[in-house]
């Protein structure tokens, strides 16, 4: 699956959004799956940018109820895209993508918050490199 444009603004960073472009998230996404044990679908990923930056933001369906004993109390829990960047790599000059993707919950009673799950990184050369919250 690859990301579709939604309020791009292109200015001095076509080449991100081209790049943007090319990124194949369904490893990324199945990598997601497997490591957190569950079974969801996600949203096609939106680019957008903002300051001159792109980004690209994902998000899965509702997963509470696979959430063991806190399906009691969680409304919703999603896979997110916490926070990302399309970026040109300093040293190398090579185009990047990187995302820290996190379970973001709300509870049943109200109120919300989130967790850090994996940290990937994607580039033509390398593709997806993931790195576990808790494996630093």
């Amino acid at each position: 699956m690859k990301a579709a444009i939604k309020n791009v603004t292109i200015n001095n960073n076509d080449d991100l959004v081209t790049f943007a472009q090319t990124i194949d998230f369904n490893e990324l996404f199945d990598y997601l799956k497997a490591h957190t044990k569950v079974t969801c679908t996600f949203e096609q990923p939106e680019i957008t940018t903002r300051h001159g930056e792109v980004y690209i933001r994902f998000t899965s369906d509702n997963i509470a109820s696979q959430t063991g004993a806190f399906a009691a109390i969680l409304e919703k829990c999603f896979l997110h895209s916490f926070n990302n960047k399309v970026f040109r790599d300093k040293d190398t000059g090579e185009l990047a993508y990187w995302v820290t993707v996190h379970f973001d919950y709300t509870h049943k009673g109200g109120g919300s918050n989130g967790m850090e799950v994996t940290t990937a990184w994607y580039s033509e050369s390398k593709g997806w490199v993931f790195r576990n919250a808790g494996s630093r």
